[in-house]
């Protein structure tokens, strides 16, 4: 097998007959300095691979993730995959995407990590208000009361998309039409707490069930408010159940302040 790195990429080529992940950890490691978001692997000059060598991937998988970081392979011809799937644990862990284009795409949209725009003016640690995007919520106006909020100057909005993934994908699999509707609600929540001038960041979070990633981040990240757009018109089906579900559980479990806000009508 040939070992090949190329800014972000990984090429594997030739045929992979063992577990060559010690080979090819070193490589890695080199790229993961310079992209912490994760690298990808591109497997379209492999030719044949032994349920063995596709232990590699899953080798792979849990040193990466152990950095904080992702991995997706991309361009896995048909035999590849056919092997890949039939082994335990890389078959249902494995984010695999079409292209390298794709592959980063997602990497770049999901990357893990706050840009803050100020920090608070007395040079003391900033209160957090957290402001949770996902479906049903009404994600404007949310960043918007958050910014509100921060106009004390002591306090920084952290608007965080969290992206639900199917438990039946692998948590790093790239969906790239949810992807890139996380990253638009996202920058238009920006555009409202910018034009409040506070200290604000952005974030796509990676989660199994929304709404017990936003208590859990609640506690880790000592947040001291969280706050919750309602929709100004009546949301009915998936929206409606996931504003209900979130909201009852942060007012009953959450032990931070809630606040719960809804647009004036006709506004």
């Amino acid at each position: 097998m040939i070992i090949e790195t190329k800014g972000d990429v990984v090429e594997l080529s030739g045929s992979l007959h063992k577990n060559q992940w010690l080979t090819i950890r070193a490589a890695v490691n080199l790229l993961l300095h310079d992209h912490p978001q994760g690298i990808i692997v591109d497997c379209s000059h492999l030719d044949n691979i032994s349920e063995n060598g596709a232990k590699t991937f899953l080798e792979a998988m849990r040193d990466i993730e152990a950095a904080k970081a992702r991995i997706v392979v991309a361009n896995l011809p048909d035999n590849v995959r056919t092997v890949c799937n039939s082994v335990p644990g890389v078959r249902s862990q494995l984010a695999i995407a079409d292209s390298v284009a794709q592959a980063r795409s997602s990497l770049r949209m999901a990357a893990a990590s706050f840009v803050n725009q100020a920090t608070a003016a007395n040079g003391k640690k900033s209160a957090i208000i957290l402001v949770p995007l996902l479906t049903g919520l009404d994600l404007t106006y949310g960043a918007h009361l958050g910014g509100r909020l921060a106009k004390d100057g002591r306090s920084e909005v952290r608007l965080i998309y969290f992206l639900e993934v199917a438990r039946t994908l692998p948590l790093g699999a790239p969906m790239m039409a949810e992807e890139q509707a996380a990253q638009e609600s996202l920058d238009r929540a920006m555009q409202y707490a910018r034009q409040l001038n506070v200290p604000s960041s952005t974030r796509v979070e990676r989660v199994r069930d929304a709404t017990e990633a936003i208590l859990s981040y609640i506690r880790t990240d000592h947040v001291e408010v969280v706050v919750v757009g309602a929709a100004n018109e009546p949301m009915g089906g998936e929206g409606h159940d996931t504003f209900h579900e979130l909201v009852d559980s942060l007012l009953h479990r959450s032990p931070c302040e809630v606040v719960i806000g809804r647009l004036k009508a006709g506004e």
